[in-house]
């Protein structure tokens, strides 16, 4: 049999680097490689790959796994009641929640997390301990490694699995496992798109060079930050115990607050995602619940974290209600969700540049890219001058609106 060229099994205008194919490969014959816009991506040996074509046939690009999941699903307002696991989280702290059932089944959890060199990679854990590296979001492409062969092991043992990811990955893994195994529990999120692990250590060496010391650790979505819930925390080596905060509009932070949320450094396939609404593939889609509406944007809860929990699923419902003494969970219109996730509504818009600029991420160090971009990243003085005159009228135009 011929051996498949790369591109037959997904072309990468429309690979996700989700990394199934090299996990199913009986001939190991696939590697994920750094590819010219630095993402991760699938690479053939033709040495080894002796044309079974089974990465064609499961790529869960080509042909999504088929799945029974509700088109409206149950949506809920919920978080953590643990105070301490909430402020550790990005949201509601529900991932915690969800853990720690499995947990108590002697069951073991996957998600991403940081390594000793802050590379993200998928990781399995076994207790609260372990858990922690998991938690938070990380707005970077992450290394699956051989992670739905280990989850796959853990299912063999009869107890329960939690695998949290992006919907592409959650939609891999169960391409790879060809079926949905009973003791296997899934939560997507809701994802705006992911930047490349190469402009994402670019990003980092910039913080190494501003501080003149390593960066031991970092968290892109801290509560800790007073000027803004999206804030980000750094530690240094030179002072491991203490914690820098800033926004993500702050200046240094553009991988985030301008490149990230303009659009400019996302993975090509996520401006056409194909998980984009419903169904979702997991059995629970976790995202933070923006434009909550009767709670009020100064209610106490809501400055903690809330999060958005979409039941897709009857083993969805199950989860929910194991955790039930845990958590807090208010039954809201699922439209209240969809008007607050723009992840739901429709794809990423992909700006004109995009191209350009991601290759330049590879091209040029950190500095010279910000520069180079400082227009579209920044926008021109009217442009600014007039999101700051907007910002400053929001209050009035929401208490006239108030009073109508």
């Amino acid at each position: 049999m011929k051996n498949p060229p790369i591109d037959e099994i997904v072309s990468p205008e429309k690979c996700s680097g989700c990394g199934m194919c090299r996990n199913l490969c009986p001939q190991n014959a696939i590697r994920m490689e750094t590819d010219r816009d630095g993402f991760l991506s699938p690479a053939i040996d033709p040495k080894l790959c002796v044309g079974c074509r089974l990465c064609l046939a499961r790529c869960p690009q080509r042909r999504a796994p088929e799945l029974a999941r509700a088109e409206k699903p149950e949506a809920y307002a919920c978080w953590n009641l643990d105070d301490a696991q909430r402020a550790a989280s990005s949201s509601g702290g529900m991932f915690t929640v969800y853990a720690r059932q499995i947990f108590a089944r002697g069951g073991v959890v996957f998600g991403a997390g940081y390594d000793e060199r802050l590379k993200v990679r998928f990781a399995a854990a076994r207790s609260a301990e372990e858990l922690k590296p998991l938690l938070c979001s990380k707005y970077v492409q992450a290394d699956t490694r051989e992670i739905y062969r280990e989850v796959k092991g853990g299912l063999e043992t009869g107890r329960p699995v939690l695998f949290v990811g992006t919907p592409c990955q959650v939609a891999a893994l169960y391409a790879f496992l060809d079926g949905d195994p009973p003791n296997l529990y899934t939560c997507d999120f809701l994802c705006h798109g992911v930047p490349s692990p190469r402009f994402y250590r670019k990003w980092l060496g910039h913080l190494e060079r501003v501080f003149k010391t390593s960066v031991r650790s970092v968290n892109m979505r801290s509560k800790l930050c007073e000027r803004n819930v999206m804030g980000i925390e750094l530690r240094l080596s030179s002072s491991p115990d203490r914690a820098l905060q800033y926004a993500w509009h702050d200046r240094g932070m553009e991988y985030l607050g301008r490149a990230f949320l303009k659009n400019y450094s996302l993975r090509k396939r996520c401006y056409t995602c194909s998980h984009v609404g419903f169904p979702r593939p997991g059995d629970v889609t976790l995202a933070d619940f923006w434009k909550l509406g009767d709670l009020g944007t100064d209610n106490p809860e809501k400055k903690k974290g809330i999060s958005l929990n979409l039941i897709n699923s009857e083993k969805g419902k199950r989860l929910l209600e194991m955790s039930a003494a845990d958590a807090r969970f208010i039954r809201r219109e699922l439209s209240e969700a969809v008007d607050g996730n723009s992840s739901l509504r429709g794809n990423t818009s992909e700006p004109p540049l995009r191209d350009e600029f991601v290759r330049d991420t590879v091209r040029y160090d950190y500095e010279t890219l910000v520069k180079k971009y400082h227009r579209q990243l920044f926008g021109t003085r009217l442009s600014r001058l007039k999101v700051k005159i907007k910002k400053r009228l929001r209050p009035l135009v929401n208490l006239l609106r108030g009073r109508e």
